[in-house]
């Protein structure tokens, strides 16, 4: 299926958009890295119902993703780059 993703790296910042193929929907709370070094949460997931050519939305915001696997991992194991 195609989801739309928006994504920014500040709360008040400007969002950037791609299309991607993907099995699901991603859900409030995963994380995705639209790009090695850059990981983000995601906020929003909107299911689009209406036509379309993609068949969700999700809306997500960068993330220190060290401070995360400190948080969740007890350490650091993978830096993205």
């Amino acid at each position: 299926m195609k989801v739309r993703i928006h994504h920014r790296d500040r709360q008040s910042g400007s969002w950037t958009s791609i299309v991607v193929e993907t099995d699901h929907v991603p859900e409030i709370g995963q994380l995705l890295a639209p790009a090695p070094v850059h990981v983000f949460r995601v906020v929003l997931t909107l299911h689009v119902l209406f036509d379309s050519d993609y068949q969700a939305e999700v809306f997500a915001e960068h993330v220190d993703f060290e401070e995360v696997q400190r948080e969740s991992l007890g350490s650091v194991v993978w830096k993205g780059g």
